[in-house]
């Protein structure tokens, strides 16, 4: 009888004890920190796009990707001060603005749209040719095979270094310079284009898509929103980009005692179309042909070292490419704040 009692007592007890342990364990898990909004803790990017601030998950945002609740949601992207559209008018069948940092797309209209390049075609051009292992102080001669009607830049049977015809390429869009090098290159024409090709889609640039290296060809196509990341990459290299900023430029023909003076295609560069930016901080590329237009690719920045880049495609003149490229970077800057700007914080609190 008493090893029966000793045992009820010893179970007993060991229920007393479960219980208290339930109790004390609610007890402090009601005490957990309660959990947050999916704002501030999931992997968030605030984009402001069109005219109108919006919140997006990130595209790598999945199952495992969730900051913990301790950290602070940091934008980095310029937000809309306003909800004002747009007012100055395009005759772009394309164009797209976008935030030089973090490629934020700040003003849309048809940029998925793919349309004929142009000459904007030389920057895919270019970034091959500065891939190759070219000597740029050889020469070549210019052949009548190298030569576009329209290009006046350079002549056949003339001699000139690589480099002369690097910048006769990119500051004029010489046509007629871009075969020179292509064939100086070493490659066929076919080999180099499958280049071309094959680096746009590593790029996943996927409407980007040429059949020949100077932008003559309608069939040169491309979407500005993937143009305008065609632009961030050639003028993340500094011979592209230092060649682009370039005014005017004195070509040397070798033997010649004239030298030949080349003028950028740029506009906005040499002030031919009024504006307000800094010459340092103007550098593009343009394109023309019947079939796409009047285009433009530009990276534009004010004297507070905001950022943006601005392609338009399809405009209806000459002037028009430079003036509404202006205009649209303008408005951008005008209407939307950057990180570094005075109020931006509170901005991104309401957007938050």
């Amino acid at each position: 009888m008493s090893n029966k009692f000793s045992d009820f007592l010893s179970s007993f007890g060991l229920m007393i004890l479960g219980v208290f342990l339930l109790l004390v364990g609610s007890v402090t898990f009601s005490h957990a920190t309660p959990a947050r909004p999916l704002a501030a803790v999931a992997g968030i990017k605030m984009v402001a796009s069109g005219t109108v601030p919006t919140i997006r998950l990130s595209e790598s945002s999945g199952g495992d990707n969730v900051l913990p609740p301790s950290l602070p949601l940091h934008p980095e992207i310029p937000l809309a001060t306003t909800n004002t559209p747009f007012e100055g008018g395009l005759s772009a069948a394309a164009a797209i603005v976008v935030d030089d940092k973090t490629n934020a797309p700040l003003f849309e209209l048809n940029s998925a749209v793919p349309r004929p390049l142009a000459s904007i075609t030389k920057l895919m051009t270019a970034l091959v040719l500065q891939g190759l292992p070219i000597n740029w102080a050889s020469t070549t001669v210019v052949e009548q095979d190298d030569i576009d009607p329209g290009s006046h830049s350079v002549s056949a049977g003339e001699r000139f270094t690589l480099e002369d015809l690097w910048h006769v390429a990119l500051v004029g869009s010489s046509n007629s310079a871009i075969n020179a090098l292509v064939r100086a290159s070493g490659l066929s024409e076919e080999a180099f284009v499958t280049k071309m090709n094959s680096q746009v889609e590593e790029w996943r640039l996927r409407t980007l898509h040429f059949v020949e290296p100077t932008g003559l060809s309608p069939q040169n196509v491309g979407s500005a929103s993937d143009v305008v990341r065609l632009l961030q990459r050639a003028l993340q290299n500094d011979k592209i980009y230092s060649a682009l900023q370039i005014g005017e430029y004195y070509a040397h023909p070798i033997g010649s005692k004239q030298a030949r003076r080349v003028w950028s295609t740029d506009w906005l560069l040499n002030n031919w179309v009024p504006n307000n930016f800094d010459k340092e901080n103007i550098v593009g590329k343009t394109g023309y042909i019947a079939e796409s237009g009047y285009n433009f690719a530009v990276r534009l920045a004010d004297d507070n070292h905001r950022a943006v880049r601005v392609v338009v495609l399809g405009t209806d003149s000459n002037t028009a490419r430079f003036s509404e490229a202006r205009d649209l970077a303008e408005w951008v800057l005008t209407h939307y704040r950057w990180p570094s700007d005075h109020g931006y914080l509170n901005l991104a609190n309401d957007v938050e």
